[in-house]
């Protein structure tokens, strides 16, 4: 283990989806320069994604781990890229998550305004432990205090004092492959992201990401933000990203269909408007043109709200299903093919 953050220990051990036109047209390839461009170069050094997100990024809704729409959109995009000897692990999973099937089991104080995607897990001492199962070559744990940490084969436990963020796991994706970092958080807002920035951020300088997905301002919608205020929020999130890394990344605002059955709420139409003018007015990126590309996700589905007939999504017209999830990762690979 090397003190101070970061355990790394050996383990010995698609077809697209049809929709409007893809980022390689003309007027979005560009915003997505960097991420094509470290996918190309994905054999020498590793092409890496980053999502800061709500509970459809965590996976909330699915059946399984594995099952959401970060998950299955690793497995779409290093099935239609593959590097020779680097499959990819989980790469990183917090130390607690909302789905009753989170794959870290024991216990602690859980925490949310710290860590990437705002999670973390503090053990007090070593009455209290944190184990998960991996499968891979190396396993990182991404911690605060001096914890013990214990590997056996495929299995970490982690024991307190200490603050644990959560594990990155890797298969044979060290230095070469696609790896995607998943920041999801059940319920969180753009103003979560925004105001927290010491919280998460300082972690983009060890995941050097190459693209940030934001899925993120359907929540603000639901509970009442404006639109104008998740507008600012977000363009602060691609501002502290830019900051606190030197990728240059490509950055993709998920447009998130109106979801829910409750017609009381604001109107969603300013949301996308608002998603829509985040890609339109930045100016950061190639050639002081955009950096940021909009996927409207509601251009390639009808709302649950009006029409769940294909089962994309749960009973509560929020959450994506196994299908959703699949439907969801299969548009989104689409999308960033160059």
């Amino acid at each position: 283990m090397r003190a101070g953050g970061l355990l790394a220990t050996g383990v010995t051990v698609t077809a697209a989806a049809s929709g409007p036109a893809r980022a390689s047209s003309s007027a979005a390839a560009l915003p997505l320069l960097t991420w094509h461009a470290a996918l190309a170069n994905r054999r020498y050094a590793p092409a890496v994604v980053a999502v800061l997100g709500s509970s459809s990024s965590e996976g909330v809704g699915a059946s399984g781990y594995g099952r959401g729409y970060v998950s299955v959109l690793a497995e779409n995009l290093r099935a239609a890229f593959p590097v020779a000897g680097a499959p990819g692990g989980a790469n990183y999973v917090a130390a607690w998550g909302t789905p009753h099937w989170w794959p870290v089991t024991g216990g602690g104080t859980r925490v949310n305004t710290a860590g990437w995607g705002l999670k973390a897990v503090d053990l007090a001492g070593p009455e209290e432990s944190l184990t998960y199962t991996f499968t891979g070559t190396s396993v990182q744990v991404w911690h605060d205090g001096s914890p013990e940490i214990v590997v056996d084969g495929g299995t970490v436990v982690v024991r307190g004092p200490g603050r644990i963020h959560g594990f990155a796991t890797f298969d044979g994706d060290e230095e070469k492959g696609i790896q995607v970092f998943n920041g999801g958080h059940g319920g969180r807002t753009s103003g979560d992201f925004a105001d927290r920035p010491a919280a998460w951020a300082p972690r983009l300088r060890s995941i050097r990401p190459h693209l940030v997905i934001l899925q993120l301002g359907i929540n603000d919608w639901r509970s009442g933000v404006s639109a104008a205020e998740m507008k600012r929020n977000l363009m602060t999130i691609i501002a502290t990203v830019r900051a606190n890394t030197t990728t240059d990344p490509s950055f993709v605002i998920y447009g998130t269909p109106r979801v829910g059955a409750d017609h009381r709420i604001q109107d969603h139409s300013r949301f996308t408007g608002a998603w829509r003018e985040i890609a339109a007015e930045d100016t950061g990126g190639p050639g002081g043109a955009s950096g940021v590309a909009y996927f409207d996700l509601a251009a390639r589905q009808l709302s649950p709200s009006s029409d769940n007939g294909h089962g994309l999504y749960c009973e509560d017209l929020v959450h994506m299903t196994d299908r959703g999830a699949a439907f969801t990762a299969d548009a989104l690979a689409s999308f960033l093919t160059p």
